[in-house]
Protein backbone atom coordinates (compact mmCIF):
# COMPACT_ATOMS: atom_id res chain seq x y z
CA UNK A 1 0.00 0.00 0.00
CA UNK A 2 1.06 3.57 -0.60
CA UNK A 3 1.92 5.82 2.33
CA UNK A 4 -1.36 7.73 2.01
CA UNK A 5 -3.30 4.47 2.04
CA UNK A 6 -1.44 3.32 5.13
CA UNK A 7 -2.52 6.50 6.90
CA UNK A 8 -6.08 5.79 5.80
CA UNK A 9 -5.84 2.26 7.19
CA UNK A 10 -4.63 3.59 10.54
CA UNK A 11 -7.52 6.04 10.72
CA UNK A 12 -10.04 3.29 9.90
CA UNK A 13 -8.54 1.00 12.54
CA UNK A 14 -8.44 3.68 15.20
CA UNK A 15 -12.10 4.51 14.68
CA UNK A 16 -13.12 0.85 14.68
CA UNK A 17 -11.14 0.11 17.84
CA UNK A 18 -12.73 3.00 19.71
CA UNK A 19 -16.24 2.19 18.49
CA UNK A 20 -16.03 -1.45 19.53
CA UNK A 21 -14.49 -0.45 22.82
CA UNK A 22 -17.70 1.48 23.46
CA UNK A 23 -19.97 -1.31 22.22
CA UNK A 24 -18.46 -4.13 24.28
CA UNK A 25 -18.18 -2.38 27.64
CA UNK A 26 -21.47 -3.81 28.92
CA UNK A 27 -20.27 -7.34 28.24
CA UNK A 28 -16.91 -6.69 29.85
CA UNK A 29 -18.60 -5.20 32.93
CA UNK A 30 -21.47 -7.73 33.00
CA UNK A 31 -21.04 -8.97 36.61
CA UNK A 32 -20.96 -5.37 37.89
CA UNK A 33 -23.77 -4.07 35.66
CA UNK A 34 -26.00 -7.00 36.64
CA UNK A 35 -25.81 -6.19 40.35
CA UNK A 36 -26.21 -2.40 39.90
CA UNK A 37 -29.01 -2.33 37.33
CA UNK A 38 -30.70 -5.73 37.73
CA UNK A 39 -30.39 -6.71 41.40
CA UNK A 40 -31.88 -10.11 42.15
CA UNK A 41 -31.48 -12.85 44.74
CA UNK A 42 -30.72 -15.30 41.93
CA UNK A 43 -27.41 -14.27 40.34
CA UNK A 44 -28.20 -16.26 37.18
CA UNK A 45 -31.35 -14.23 36.59
CA UNK A 46 -29.47 -10.99 37.22
CA UNK A 47 -26.75 -12.00 34.76
CA UNK A 48 -29.43 -13.13 32.30
CA UNK A 49 -30.95 -9.63 32.36
CA UNK A 50 -27.56 -8.02 31.69
CA UNK A 51 -26.87 -10.28 28.72
CA UNK A 52 -30.34 -9.38 27.51
CA UNK A 53 -29.23 -5.74 27.42
CA UNK A 54 -26.02 -6.80 25.64
CA UNK A 55 -28.12 -8.69 23.08
CA UNK A 56 -30.53 -5.78 22.58
CA UNK A 57 -27.75 -3.75 20.98
CA UNK A 58 -27.23 -6.51 18.43
CA UNK A 59 -30.93 -6.74 17.66
CA UNK A 60 -30.88 -3.17 16.32
CA UNK A 61 -27.97 -3.88 14.00
CA UNK A 62 -30.02 -5.32 11.09
CA UNK A 63 -31.99 -2.06 11.05
CA UNK A 64 -28.79 -0.05 11.11
CA UNK A 65 -27.32 -2.21 8.33
CA UNK A 66 -30.05 -1.05 5.94
CA UNK A 67 -29.35 2.57 6.84
CA UNK A 68 -25.55 2.49 6.65
CA UNK A 69 -25.45 -0.01 3.79
CA UNK A 70 -27.55 2.38 1.71
CA UNK A 71 -25.44 5.34 2.81
CA UNK A 72 -22.11 3.60 2.19
CA UNK A 73 -23.03 2.42 -1.33
CA UNK A 74 -24.76 5.63 -2.39
CA UNK A 75 -22.78 8.42 -0.71
CA UNK A 76 -19.46 6.75 0.03
CA UNK A 77 -17.69 4.55 2.54
CA UNK A 78 -16.28 7.49 4.48
CA UNK A 79 -19.64 9.27 4.75
CA UNK A 80 -21.07 6.29 6.61
CA UNK A 81 -17.98 5.70 8.74
CA UNK A 82 -17.81 9.34 9.89
CA UNK A 83 -21.35 9.19 11.25
CA UNK A 84 -21.10 5.81 13.01
CA UNK A 85 -18.20 6.80 15.23
CA UNK A 86 -19.92 9.88 16.66
CA UNK A 87 -23.28 8.18 17.00
CA UNK A 88 -21.62 5.60 19.26
CA UNK A 89 -19.95 8.12 21.59
CA UNK A 90 -23.11 9.80 22.87
CA UNK A 91 -24.98 6.80 24.37
CA UNK A 92 -21.74 5.36 25.79
CA UNK A 93 -21.02 8.56 27.69
CA UNK A 94 -24.61 8.75 28.96
CA UNK A 95 -24.32 5.17 30.25
CA UNK A 96 -21.47 6.32 32.47
CA UNK A 97 -23.73 9.00 33.93
CA UNK A 98 -26.79 6.81 34.59
CA UNK A 99 -28.15 6.47 38.13
CA UNK A 100 -28.38 2.85 39.32
CA UNK A 101 -31.44 0.78 40.24
CA UNK A 102 -31.09 1.68 43.91
CA UNK A 103 -31.25 5.36 42.98
CA UNK A 104 -34.12 5.57 40.46
CA UNK A 105 -35.60 2.08 40.34
CA UNK A 106 -36.84 0.66 37.02
CA UNK A 107 -35.92 3.85 35.15
CA UNK A 108 -32.28 2.76 35.42
CA UNK A 109 -32.48 -0.51 33.43
CA UNK A 110 -34.99 1.02 30.96
CA UNK A 111 -32.61 3.92 30.27
CA UNK A 112 -29.73 1.50 29.89
CA UNK A 113 -31.66 -0.51 27.29
CA UNK A 114 -32.60 2.60 25.28
CA UNK A 115 -28.99 3.74 25.14
CA UNK A 116 -27.91 0.24 24.16
CA UNK A 117 -30.38 0.25 21.24
CA UNK A 118 -28.82 3.47 19.93
CA UNK A 119 -25.38 1.86 20.23
CA UNK A 120 -26.65 -1.07 18.16
CA UNK A 121 -27.69 1.16 15.28
CA UNK A 122 -24.32 2.93 15.28
CA UNK A 123 -22.20 -0.23 15.43
CA UNK A 124 -23.97 -1.80 12.43
CA UNK A 125 -22.08 0.34 9.93
CA UNK A 126 -18.59 0.33 11.43
CA UNK A 127 -17.14 -3.16 10.92
CA UNK A 128 -18.70 -3.69 7.43
CA UNK A 129 -17.42 -0.27 6.40
CA UNK A 130 -13.92 -1.13 7.60
CA UNK A 131 -14.02 -4.41 5.63
CA UNK A 132 -15.09 -2.65 2.43
CA UNK A 133 -12.62 0.20 2.80
CA UNK A 134 -9.62 -2.01 3.56
CA UNK A 135 -10.28 -4.66 0.89
CA UNK A 136 -11.01 -2.02 -1.76
CA UNK A 137 -7.78 -0.19 -0.89
CA UNK A 138 -5.62 -3.33 -0.98
CA UNK A 139 -3.59 -4.78 -3.88
CA UNK A 140 -5.10 -7.97 -5.28
CA UNK A 141 -2.28 -10.17 -3.97
CA UNK A 142 -2.61 -8.95 -0.37
CA UNK A 143 -6.38 -8.45 -0.05
CA UNK A 144 -6.67 -11.24 2.51
CA UNK A 145 -4.08 -9.63 4.76
CA UNK A 146 -5.42 -6.08 4.60
CA UNK A 147 -9.01 -7.24 4.88
CA UNK A 148 -8.18 -9.22 8.01
CA UNK A 149 -6.90 -6.03 9.64
CA UNK A 150 -10.56 -5.00 10.02
CA UNK A 151 -10.95 -7.68 12.70
CA UNK A 152 -7.97 -6.10 14.45
CA UNK A 153 -10.17 -3.08 15.02
CA UNK A 154 -13.10 -5.09 16.41
CA UNK A 155 -11.09 -7.23 18.80
CA UNK A 156 -8.74 -4.34 19.48
CA UNK A 157 -11.70 -2.45 20.90
CA UNK A 158 -12.59 -5.39 23.10
CA UNK A 159 -8.95 -5.68 24.14
CA UNK A 160 -8.80 -1.99 24.99
CA UNK A 161 -11.88 -2.40 27.16
CA UNK A 162 -10.46 -5.47 28.90
CA UNK A 163 -7.14 -3.72 29.50
CA UNK A 164 -8.73 -0.60 30.98
CA UNK A 165 -11.04 -2.69 33.14
CA UNK A 166 -8.13 -4.84 34.35
CA UNK A 167 -6.18 -1.73 35.34
CA UNK A 168 -9.27 -0.32 37.03
CA UNK A 169 -9.81 -3.45 39.09
CA UNK A 170 -6.14 -3.49 40.05
CA UNK A 171 -6.10 0.13 41.25
CA UNK A 172 -9.46 0.32 43.03
CA UNK A 173 -11.03 -1.66 45.82
CA UNK A 174 -14.09 -3.79 45.10
CA UNK A 175 -16.25 -1.26 46.97
CA UNK A 176 -14.89 1.66 44.92
CA UNK A 177 -15.49 -0.19 41.64
CA UNK A 178 -19.14 -0.87 42.48
CA UNK A 179 -19.64 2.62 43.91
CA UNK A 180 -18.22 4.85 41.15
CA UNK A 181 -15.27 3.18 39.43
CA UNK A 182 -17.43 1.28 36.93
CA UNK A 183 -18.38 4.62 35.34
CA UNK A 184 -14.82 5.51 34.29
CA UNK A 185 -14.53 3.20 31.22
CA UNK A 186 -17.85 4.51 29.86
CA UNK A 187 -16.88 8.15 30.36
CA UNK A 188 -13.52 7.57 28.69
CA UNK A 189 -15.42 6.68 25.53
CA UNK A 190 -16.12 10.33 24.67
CA UNK A 191 -12.58 11.77 24.53
CA UNK A 192 -11.26 8.60 22.87
CA UNK A 193 -13.99 8.72 20.20
CA UNK A 194 -13.41 12.41 19.52
CA UNK A 195 -9.78 11.60 18.78
CA UNK A 196 -10.88 8.82 16.40
CA UNK A 197 -13.35 11.09 14.61
CA UNK A 198 -10.74 13.82 14.18
CA UNK A 199 -8.31 11.34 12.60
CA UNK A 200 -10.99 9.95 10.28
CA UNK A 201 -12.69 13.26 9.36
CA UNK A 202 -10.64 14.10 6.25
CA UNK A 203 -10.37 10.53 4.97
CA UNK A 204 -10.96 10.19 1.20
CA UNK A 205 -13.02 7.40 -0.33
CA UNK A 206 -11.55 4.34 -2.04
CA UNK A 207 -10.49 4.64 -5.68
CA UNK A 208 -12.82 1.75 -6.57
CA UNK A 209 -15.88 3.54 -5.18
CA UNK A 210 -14.81 6.85 -6.76
CA UNK A 211 -14.53 5.09 -10.13
CA UNK A 212 -18.10 3.80 -9.83
CA UNK A 213 -19.22 7.30 -8.90
CA UNK A 214 -17.41 8.91 -11.85
CA UNK A 215 -18.96 6.37 -14.22
CA UNK A 216 -22.39 7.24 -12.78
CA UNK A 217 -23.05 3.63 -11.78
CA UNK A 218 -24.21 4.47 -8.26
CA UNK A 219 -27.52 2.72 -7.55
CA UNK A 220 -30.42 4.77 -6.21
CA UNK A 221 -31.58 1.85 -4.05
CA UNK A 222 -28.57 -0.44 -3.48
CA UNK A 223 -30.23 -2.53 -0.76
CA UNK A 224 -33.25 -3.24 -2.97
CA UNK A 225 -30.94 -4.29 -5.82
CA UNK A 226 -28.96 -6.46 -3.42
CA UNK A 227 -32.02 -8.33 -2.13
CA UNK A 228 -33.27 -8.90 -5.66
CA UNK A 229 -30.06 -10.22 -7.22
CA UNK A 230 -27.70 -11.25 -4.40
CA UNK A 231 -29.92 -12.69 -1.67
CA UNK A 232 -28.20 -16.09 -1.63
CA UNK A 233 -24.81 -14.44 -1.10
CA UNK A 234 -26.25 -12.40 1.79
CA UNK A 235 -27.41 -15.58 3.52
CA UNK A 236 -23.99 -17.19 3.06
CA UNK A 237 -22.31 -14.19 4.69
CA UNK A 238 -24.93 -14.33 7.46
CA UNK A 239 -24.14 -17.94 8.34
CA UNK A 240 -20.36 -17.44 8.26
CA UNK A 241 -20.49 -14.47 10.61
CA UNK A 242 -23.02 -16.29 12.82
CA UNK A 243 -20.52 -19.09 13.26
CA UNK A 244 -17.51 -16.87 13.96
CA UNK A 245 -19.32 -14.58 16.42
CA UNK A 246 -21.04 -17.43 18.29
CA UNK A 247 -17.71 -19.23 18.71
CA UNK A 248 -15.97 -16.07 19.90
CA UNK A 249 -18.64 -14.62 22.21
CA UNK A 250 -19.37 -17.95 23.86
CA UNK A 251 -15.77 -18.20 25.05
CA UNK A 252 -14.79 -14.55 25.47
CA UNK A 253 -18.05 -12.98 26.71
CA UNK A 254 -20.41 -15.57 28.18
CA UNK A 255 -18.17 -18.09 29.93
CA UNK A 256 -16.05 -15.64 31.87
CA UNK A 257 -19.07 -13.81 33.25
CA UNK A 258 -20.75 -17.09 34.14
CA UNK A 259 -17.73 -18.41 36.05
CA UNK A 260 -17.39 -15.09 37.91
CA UNK A 261 -21.06 -15.25 38.92
CA UNK A 262 -20.41 -18.72 40.41
CA UNK A 263 -17.25 -17.44 42.15
CA UNK A 264 -15.14 -20.06 40.35
CA UNK A 265 -12.87 -17.32 38.98
CA UNK A 266 -12.34 -13.73 40.03
CA UNK A 267 -13.39 -10.90 37.74
CA UNK A 268 -9.78 -9.73 37.65
CA UNK A 269 -8.60 -13.17 36.48
CA UNK A 270 -11.20 -13.33 33.72
CA UNK A 271 -10.40 -9.79 32.55
CA UNK A 272 -6.69 -10.56 32.49
CA UNK A 273 -7.15 -13.84 30.60
CA UNK A 274 -9.48 -12.23 28.09
CA UNK A 275 -7.05 -9.36 27.51
CA UNK A 276 -4.12 -11.72 26.88
CA UNK A 277 -6.02 -14.16 24.66
CA UNK A 278 -7.63 -11.29 22.71
CA UNK A 279 -4.18 -9.83 22.07
CA UNK A 280 -2.99 -13.20 20.75
CA UNK A 281 -6.15 -13.45 18.62
CA UNK A 282 -5.63 -10.10 16.88
CA UNK A 283 -2.02 -11.08 16.17
CA UNK A 284 -3.13 -14.39 14.63
CA UNK A 285 -5.91 -13.01 12.40
CA UNK A 286 -3.64 -11.02 10.01
CA UNK A 287 -1.21 -13.95 9.90
CA UNK A 288 -3.99 -16.20 8.60
CA UNK A 289 -5.19 -13.38 6.35
CA UNK A 290 -1.69 -13.27 4.86
CA UNK A 291 -1.61 -17.06 4.45
CA UNK A 292 -4.97 -16.90 2.64
CA UNK A 293 -3.32 -14.74 -0.03
CA UNK A 294 -0.78 -17.49 -0.68
CA UNK A 295 -3.17 -20.47 -0.72
CA UNK A 296 -6.86 -21.02 -1.45
CA UNK A 297 -8.92 -19.11 1.13
CA UNK A 298 -11.49 -21.91 1.26
CA UNK A 299 -8.89 -24.45 2.40
CA UNK A 300 -7.89 -22.34 5.38
CA UNK A 301 -11.53 -21.74 6.33
CA UNK A 302 -12.20 -25.48 6.09
CA UNK A 303 -9.37 -26.22 8.52
CA UNK A 304 -10.52 -23.64 11.07
CA UNK A 305 -14.11 -24.90 10.86
CA UNK A 306 -13.02 -28.53 11.27
CA UNK A 307 -10.93 -27.74 14.36
CA UNK A 308 -13.81 -25.86 15.99
CA UNK A 309 -16.22 -28.69 15.14
CA UNK A 310 -13.95 -31.32 16.69
CA UNK A 311 -12.52 -29.52 19.70
CA UNK A 312 -14.91 -26.77 20.80
CA UNK A 313 -16.95 -28.95 23.16
CA UNK A 314 -13.99 -30.61 24.96
CA UNK A 315 -12.22 -27.24 25.34
CA UNK A 316 -15.41 -25.68 26.70
CA UNK A 317 -15.72 -28.50 29.24
CA UNK A 318 -12.10 -27.98 30.21
CA UNK A 319 -12.68 -24.25 30.73
CA UNK A 320 -15.62 -24.92 33.04
CA UNK A 321 -13.37 -26.56 35.62
CA UNK A 322 -10.10 -24.70 35.10
CA UNK A 323 -8.09 -22.34 37.25
CA UNK A 324 -6.74 -19.10 35.79
CA UNK A 325 -3.89 -20.80 33.88
CA UNK A 326 -6.19 -23.41 32.40
CA UNK A 327 -8.78 -20.80 31.45
CA UNK A 328 -6.11 -18.79 29.63
CA UNK A 329 -4.84 -21.84 27.71
CA UNK A 330 -8.37 -22.79 26.67
CA UNK A 331 -9.18 -19.28 25.46
CA UNK A 332 -5.95 -19.17 23.44
CA UNK A 333 -6.84 -22.44 21.70
CA UNK A 334 -10.29 -21.13 20.76
CA UNK A 335 -8.66 -17.89 19.57
CA UNK A 336 -6.32 -19.89 17.30
CA UNK A 337 -9.14 -21.85 15.66
CA UNK A 338 -11.45 -18.83 15.22
CA UNK A 339 -8.57 -16.75 13.79
CA UNK A 340 -7.98 -19.43 11.18
CA UNK A 341 -11.60 -19.05 10.08
CA UNK A 342 -11.83 -15.26 10.39
CA UNK A 343 -8.46 -14.38 8.79
CA UNK A 344 -9.61 -14.99 5.19
CA UNK A 345 -13.27 -14.07 5.81
CA UNK A 346 -13.19 -10.31 5.22
CA UNK A 347 -11.64 -10.72 1.78
CA UNK A 348 -13.87 -13.69 0.97
CA UNK A 349 -17.06 -11.79 1.79
CA UNK A 350 -15.95 -8.67 -0.11
CA UNK A 351 -15.29 -10.85 -3.15
CA UNK A 352 -18.93 -11.99 -3.11
CA UNK A 353 -20.39 -8.59 -4.10
CA UNK A 354 -19.93 -5.91 -6.75
CA UNK A 355 -18.74 -2.45 -5.70
CA UNK A 356 -22.22 -0.92 -6.13
CA UNK A 357 -23.72 -3.18 -3.41
CA UNK A 358 -20.65 -4.33 -1.46
CA UNK A 359 -21.22 -2.20 1.64
CA UNK A 360 -24.90 -3.24 1.76
CA UNK A 361 -24.13 -6.92 1.19
CA UNK A 362 -21.40 -7.21 3.79
CA UNK A 363 -23.31 -5.02 6.25
CA UNK A 364 -26.61 -6.88 6.00
CA UNK A 365 -25.11 -10.38 6.11
CA UNK A 366 -22.68 -9.55 8.91
CA UNK A 367 -25.21 -7.78 11.09
CA UNK A 368 -27.97 -10.37 10.75
CA UNK A 369 -25.53 -13.13 11.64
CA UNK A 370 -23.82 -11.23 14.44
CA UNK A 371 -27.09 -9.98 15.95
CA UNK A 372 -29.59 -12.82 15.72
CA UNK A 373 -27.08 -15.51 16.66
CA UNK A 374 -23.76 -14.03 17.82
CA UNK A 375 -24.99 -11.21 20.03
CA UNK A 376 -27.73 -13.29 21.60
CA UNK A 377 -25.55 -16.33 22.36
CA UNK A 378 -24.59 -15.21 25.92
CA UNK A 379 -28.29 -14.70 26.61
CA UNK A 380 -29.24 -18.06 25.06
CA UNK A 381 -26.42 -19.85 26.89
CA UNK A 382 -27.41 -18.35 30.25
CA UNK A 383 -31.05 -19.30 29.70
CA UNK A 384 -30.18 -22.88 28.66
CA UNK A 385 -28.09 -23.41 31.77
CA UNK A 386 -30.78 -21.86 33.98
CA UNK A 387 -33.42 -24.08 32.36
CA UNK A 388 -31.53 -27.40 32.26
CA UNK A 389 -28.82 -26.96 34.95
CA UNK A 390 -26.39 -28.38 32.35
CA UNK A 391 -23.29 -26.15 32.32
CA UNK A 392 -21.91 -27.71 29.14
CA UNK A 393 -25.01 -27.48 26.95
CA UNK A 394 -24.11 -24.05 25.43
CA UNK A 395 -21.02 -25.60 23.81
CA UNK A 396 -23.27 -27.45 21.35
CA UNK A 397 -24.27 -24.11 19.81
CA UNK A 398 -20.95 -23.39 18.00
CA UNK A 399 -20.63 -27.06 16.99
CA UNK A 400 -23.96 -26.92 15.13
CA UNK A 401 -22.88 -23.77 13.30
CA UNK A 402 -19.58 -25.40 12.39
CA UNK A 403 -21.44 -28.24 10.64
CA UNK A 404 -23.61 -25.76 8.70
CA UNK A 405 -20.58 -23.67 7.75
CA UNK A 406 -18.95 -26.65 6.02
CA UNK A 407 -21.77 -26.57 3.50
CA UNK A 408 -21.53 -22.80 2.98
CA UNK A 409 -17.76 -22.81 2.48
CA UNK A 410 -18.12 -25.61 -0.09
CA UNK A 411 -20.48 -23.44 -2.19
CA UNK A 412 -18.29 -20.32 -2.17
CA UNK A 413 -16.75 -19.26 -5.48
CA UNK A 414 -13.01 -18.62 -5.55
CA UNK A 415 -12.60 -15.01 -6.73
CA UNK A 416 -9.34 -14.02 -5.09
CA UNK A 417 -7.66 -13.82 -8.52
CA UNK A 418 -10.10 -11.08 -9.62
CA UNK A 419 -9.91 -7.33 -9.02
CA UNK A 420 -12.82 -6.16 -6.89
CA UNK A 421 -13.75 -3.76 -9.69
CA UNK A 422 -14.18 -6.78 -12.01
CA UNK A 423 -16.70 -8.57 -9.77
CA UNK A 424 -20.30 -8.22 -10.91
Amino acid sequence: MKKTNLLAVLSILMGTILEWYDFCLIAAMAPIISSLFFPAENTSLSLLATYGVFASGFLMRPIGSFIFGHMGDKYGRNAALSITIMLMAIPTTLMGLLPTFNQIGMFAPVSLIILRLIQGVASSGEYPGAICYLTESAPIDSRGFWGSISMFGVVGGMLLGSTINTCLLSMLTNEQVYSWGWRIPFLLGLPLTLIGWFVRYKLSDTSIFNAVKEQQEILQAPVKHLLKFNLVSVWKVTLLFSFSTVSFYMSFVYLGGYLVSLHKLSLHSVMKSTAISSLIFIMLVPIFGYISDKINRKVLMYIGTALLFLFYYPIFRFLMFSDYQGFLVGQILIALFVAMLVGPMAAMTSEMFSTSVRYSGVSLGLNIGASIFGGTCPLVATYLVHLTLNDSLPAIYPVIFAALSFVVIYTLEGRQHLLLSEIE
